[in-house]
């Protein structure tokens, strides 16, 4: 079946059609839904810090319930997404992803390193996300802090998987370079310029991006070591191995507003949210991770539902995303 394009049109009033399939075409009670990392925590917009009136969120929730958003959109339908690559020299890889208004930075730096004693065979990767206080008055003081941390939690679980690795979406173990003795350590910075909902989908959109810009310096082991010695090795200023990037999902969070749910929520939108799920799922349809906030529970035939609403919309995601990386190398070249 082919679905339609699930991207807003630059023309405001060509609106996309709805999606043709019914959100509610999975019910198996006997399963079991969370057999993923999942966790609970932030929401990035607290009802109190959007000021609106009793009228307006009449306005936004009826909508809603109406398949007709505040800027046009149908429930399951995105703002338009823009890529820019190659954004900060000083990084061996870095992308910049607006989503409405909605924009971000990531990038990658990698530094040689030493693999721990209980993954000798893996390298290290860690995620930090940092929120601008000019980004929204939320992010001023320890609201910032907090939201970053959780932010930076979710990611790496989403993207990451848990401890044992299992679900990763980064291969850890094609940062080796000598088993035990040498690896690469990925450092992966995110920055919120500005929000305007949906940040952790963009910002995984942005890390995509990133390490898609991302080359590795090729390393030749000089000199072999014995026992506990590190061995010798060279590094190339000429040549550079690019990072596979066709395992890293996307993540498409599902917010659920009175009786439906929505992607890519703006600001307002996550505002009138009573729960919401965010669900990682790469190129084969594999669900790599899987996160949920908001106070009110779901039912786990709900949940089923909204993973395989987020299979099919992740297929035009993934699509749109790499049209719009490959556009970003080309001017970069």
């Amino acid at each position: 079946m082919k679905y339609p394009n699930l991207f807003e049109d630059d023309d405001p009033f060509n609106f996309p059609k709805p999606f043709p399939f019914s959100c509610f075409s999975l019910r198996k009670k006997s399963v079991n839904p969370f057999p993923l990392n999942t966790c609970s925590g932030f929401c990035c917009t607290p009802k109190e810090m959007v000021g609106l009136s009793a009228g307006e969120k009449h306005f936004i929730q009826g909508g809603i319930a109406q398949d007709l958003r505040l800027d046009g959109r149908k429930r399951l339908t995105y703002r338009p997404i823009y890529v820019e690559t190659g954004i900060i020299p000083q990084a061996h890889g870095s992308a910049r992803v607006r989503l409405g208004a909605t924009d971000v930075i990531a990038s990658v730096k990698a530094e040689l390193g030493k693999p721990s004693a209980l993954q000798p065979d893996k390298g290290k990767i860690a995620i930090y996300v940092d929120c601008s206080p000019t980004a929204a008055p939320m992010f001023e003081g320890r609201g910032g802090e907090e939201l970053s941390t959780e932010l930076s939690v979710a990611l790496e679980r989403c993207l990451l998987g848990g401890k044992s690795g299992a679900g990763a979406g980064i291969d850890p173990t094609s940062l080796v370079v000598v088993e035990g003795k040498v690896c690469w350590d990925l450092y992966i910075d995110g920055l919120v310029i500005s929000s305007d909902g949906n940040l952790l989908d963009a910002l995984a959109a942005a890390i995509k991006a990133a390490l898609s810009n991302t080359g590795i310096p090729k390393v030749d082991v000089a000199a072999e070591a014995t026992g506990d010695e590190q061995p010798e090795v060279n590094i190339s200023d000429e040549e550079f191995l690019q990072f596979d990037t066709t395992g890293i999902p996307v993540i498409v969070t599902l917010t659920k507003v009175g009786k439906h749910y929505i992607v890519d929520a703006t600001s307002e939108e996550e505002s009138q949210m009573s729960s919401a799920v965010s669900i990682s799922v790469n190129r084969k349809g594999h669900v790599c991770g899987l996160t949920k906030r908001g106070g009110a529970g779901l039912d786990p035939s709900i949940i089923l539902d909204m993973i395989s609403v987020a299979k099919h919309v992740s297929e035009q995601l993934i699509n749109k995303l790499d049209s719009e990386i490959a556009a970003a190398e080309a001017s970069e070249e």
